[in-house]
């Protein structure tokens, strides 16, 4: 379900932010703004998900056709172990001097790392998690705080507090989830498994960007001072923030 505010007034009128390094005000910006970007930018890292899964998965159809292209079984016999042996040509033009390698990798390993689930589906989906968390914790939530003229530690997000234990792990920890910040896990303990990598699936990748957007409308609800919405914000899939002046 999407959620539209329309021409929502905040209960106490946020304070002008200040722009600390040229010395002048910046310009006015409410809580529901700062809210509405940070739904923006995971809206982009979805977008960036999808791609590259995509990306991902047209690697592994060319290098997959390329193997059947480029080599042929020639000669099958049985060696002197009673091993069957099979010979294979490449079809490949090795007087091409223009070619340039950037890497190289057997066939069945660059299949298996950009098929569903490879390691690098899990290296990009760990990346967008550590952006996620950094972009939360460094830029939207030291203004929304000061938007609502708290502490910084009064911003308090449940699943983005699963995201700072993932993020040290995957940085800190080679992506082996440590067993004391698994039994912290207040939205995401499900998803994961005690010493083990950080592996995360398609659907759970999804779950966290739905876990994000309804923490960031309830916060917009808390704020509001709405508290008997004909919806809840765990039950809401996406939200779209429409202000009228």
């Amino acid at each position: 379900m999407r959620i539209n505010l329309n021409n929502v007034r905040p209960r106490v009128q946020p304070e002008r932010r200040q722009d600390s390094e040229i010395g002048k005000s910046a310009v006015n910006e409410t809580f529901d703004d700062v809210i509405r970007e940070y739904i923006d930018f995971v809206n982009r890292q979805v977008g960036v998900y999808m791609d590259a899964l995509a990306g991902f998965a047209g690697h592994r159809t060319r290098v997959e056709r390329q193997v059947h292209r480029i080599s042929r079984a020639i000669k099958s016999s049985i060696d002197n172990t009673g091993q069957r042996v099979v010979v294979y040509a490449s079809y490949e033009d090795p007087t091409k001097p223009d070619v340039i390698h950037n890497r190289i990798i057997r066939a069945s390993d660059y299949i298996a790392a950009n098929s569903e689930g490879g390691s690098n589906e899990q290296q990009h989906s760990q990346a967008v998690l550590v952006f996620l968390f950094a972009y939360w914790d460094e830029e939207i939530r030291p203004r929304l705080a000061t938007l609502k003229s708290v502490d910084l530690q009064e911003i308090k997000s449940d699943i983005m507090g699963d995201l700072r234990l993932l993020r040290h792990d995957i940085l800190h920890n080679k992506g082996i989830l440590r067993p004391e910040y698994h039994k912290r896990l207040k939205k995401l303990g499900d998803m994961f498994v005690v010493d083990q990598p950080i592996h995360i699936s398609y659907e759970n990748m999804h779950r966290i960007f739905v876990l994000i957007k309804q923490d960031c409308v309830r916060m917009l609800f808390e704020w509001l001072g709405v508290k008997n919405a004909p919806i809840q914000p765990e039950d809401i899939v996406d939200s779209a923030i429409q202000k009228r002046r």
